[in-house]
């Protein structure tokens, strides 16, 4: 099928999806969150020069904005939307970098005119795979109580501390970052996928700051032990597991 065609196609789909959210369950969230990868997706300025670049992004940005409005229009309750000022500290510390980096990049590797090798597109669509993957895995095990756009903890919510959630205490976030890395290398830049996998990281960060505070606040001595014994973002291996493993 024609590249064009494709990229036409990819649109036409996830602005259905989009707009079937937001029938769902409209909110200023699932704007912003679907607006992120909508705009990568205008089939616009498309030539023979960086049609290859241009259709890489679009199917990311098809499937993973597809991925994460389904999320938020399952997710998002309207009590959780305050536009208060703790609201506009993550809208801005946490949101905005994540968005600009995932935007910025996808402008960027779009305009693209360099060729795409194999070893390229291989490490695309492995770290693109995986991320989406553990993204989904890892926002099903945390359920609609658990998962929100901000931070916020709804009657009933517990803590999640099994499943993924055994191995790092943020797997979403971990896997959103193998997705903004298959994004940084569709770039071919090393300055710009820097920026943006630097920006899209300061503002997990952030996120996890504020997160951690609120969830020490809310559930305590809890929190507190469970943060002792499990790393951030990446599982661990540590010497007493290893000699525990050898002496089984």
């Amino acid at each position: 099928m024609d590249a064009i065609l494709l990229i036409k196609i990819n649109f036409a789909v996830y602005c259905a999806v989009f707009i079937a959210c937001l029938i769902k369950n409209f909110n200023f969230n699932i704007i912003l969150v679907g607006l992120t990868y909508l705009a990568p997706l205008v089939p616009l300025g498309m030539m023979d020069t960086n049609i290859e670049r241009f259709l890489i992004v679009s199917f990311c940005n098809t499937i993973f904005g597809i991925i994460e409005v389904i999320f938020f229009a399952l997710t998002e309750k309207p009590e959780d939307i305050t536009f208060d000022k703790p609201y506009f500290q993550q809208l801005w510390g946490h949101v905005m970098p994540i968005v600009i980096a995932l935007i910025g990049m996808s402008f960027v590797s779009r305009a693209g005119i360099a060729p795409v090798a194999v070893w390229e597109i291989s490490l695309i669509a492995l770290l693109f795979v995986t991320g989406s993957t553990l993204r989904i895995w890892a926002v099903a095990q945390l359920g609609v109580l658990r998962f929100k756009f901000n931070i916020a903890f709804r009657e009933k919510q517990t803590l999640k501390t099994d499943g993924l959630h055994g191995f790092t205490r943020h797997p979403t976030y971990t896997a959103m970052m193998l997705v903004v890395l298959a994004y940084a290398i569709t770039t071919h830049s090393w300055t710009i996928g820097l920026l943006g996998t630097l920006s899209a990281l300061f503002g997990f960060q952030y996120r996890i700051h504020y997160e951690e505070l609120a969830l020490k606040e809310q559930f305590g001595e809890e929190y507190d032990n469970y943060r002792s014994q499990t790393p951030m973002w990446l599982p661990s291996v540590t010497l007493d597991s290893v000699r525990t493993d050898s002496r089984d």
